[in-house]
């Protein structure tokens, strides 16, 4: 089989009727995606619900429109992949669906190699290839590509704060969480305990009187199962404030998340392939609305490891509002770079010297 290199460590086989996606980690390959003429595209479920493809691992070809090859203004870069057609599209919230890509500024270093990779999937899903051809005039007219003679904006400089986390740097770059997350489950465990005792008194008391039991008649058994619960959620609410890491530490070795200062976790920077930073956005708006994020780092055995959440929504005066209206997964730059929880990002991916991307949600 003839063999394309991709970015993310990915490589395509293909040949006259064989397209397959692999990815090598630790010297191994492995097989992400394959399609074979005639047959469902295959995929391994991790691949598959990243990108919102059918359980169970099997596309019909029916649901594949066509295979699109198209150049970014936005990150530089080659995209690979498919449209769905519209009935899978409404369950997944989009109708591209990527498969590799390939960084090209100048778009003509990948260009014939990608068309490649796109015309050898196509031929053998027997479906139509469109490919759509950088307009760099017209780009840098919308301000979309940027001249040389323009340099980023600087990396926001520490302490960076956002959330219950600040993000600053001592002897290494560290996440410090906020004594606030604290004090919010030592209230809820107090909170819980004394509905517990309320639920447990209320329940006994009716049930060991001689007078006849409430209508309906369950539910003093009722308070004693919603008790038993909320003892569940109390164990659980200990177990997070006396496990969970309120530091993060990155360094050149790699990541290690602490509790005080016994180690809750480590990764080793060898282990790491890149930085993620996760948002869900809103669709419209005169500023960017953020109503979740989140910091992983991607290993190189396609697992995620999380290092911190952003999980209350906020509304972020650096950032312009929400430039595109779909999904999507790009490079993370001094260029696109705007919330905190991205320049976090870029803090975390340059101190370990790694790639930073931003993945995209609308709302």
């Amino acid at each position: 089989m003839d063999r394309i290199s991709a970015s993310g460590n990915l490589t395509i086989e293909h040949n006259i009727d064989h397209w397959r996606l692999l990815s090598t980690s630790n010297g191994q390959e492995r097989t992400l995606l394959e399609a074979e003429t005639g047959k469902p595209v295959s995929y391994i479920e991790i691949f598959g619900s990243k990108r919102r493809l059918p359980k169970g691992g099997k596309l019909s070809l029916d649901d594949i429109q066509r295979v699109v090859l198209g150049w970014s203004h936005e990150d530089e870069c080659w995209h690979l992949g498919f449209l769905v057609e519209p009935e899978l599209a409404e369950q997944r919230g989009s109708r591209w669906c990527e498969l590799a890509r390939w960084p090209d500024p100048e778009t003509t270093v990948f260009n014939e190699t990608a068309s490649e990779a796109g015309r050898a999937l196509a031929r053998t899903l027997q479906r139509p290839f469109n490919l759509i051809e950088p307009d760099r005039s017209a780009a840098i007219a919308a301000g979309t590509i940027r001249q040389e003679s323009v340099p980023p904006a600087p990396l926001r400089s520490l302490p960076i704060q956002f959330d219950q986390w600040t993000l600053t740097r001592q002897s290494a770059l560290q996440f410090v969480r906020g004594s606030q997350w604290a004090r919010q489950h030592v209230i809820r465990l107090l909170w819980y305990a004394l509905l517990v005792i309320a639920y447990f008194v209320l329940s006994i008391v009716t049930l060991t009187q001689v007078i006849a039991l409430p209508k309906p008649e369950f539910l003093p058994y009722l308070g004693l199962v919603v008790g038993i619960f909320l003892i569940a959620m109390m164990l659980y609410t200990f177990y997070e404030l006396i496990n969970r890491p309120n530091r993060v530490v990155v360094d050149n070795n790699g990541v290690e998340g602490l509790r005080g200062k016994n180690a809750a976790w480590q990764v080793p920077k060898e282990s790491i392939a890149a930085v993620y930073v996760s948002e869900v956005v809103n669709r419209k708006g005169k500023k960017r609305v953020i109503y979740h994020g989140e910091i992983n780092i991607h290993l190189k055995d396609d697992s995620f490891r999380s290092i911190l959440e952003q999980p209350h929504t906020v509304e972020d005066d650096h950032a312009a509002p929400t430039p595109v209206t779909d999904d999507t997964v790009i490079p993370l730059t001094l260029y696109n770079a705007q919330t905190d929880l991205q320049m976090a990002g870029l803090h975390v991916a340059q101190t370990l010297g790694i790639e930073c991307l931003y993945d995209q949600r609308i709302k």
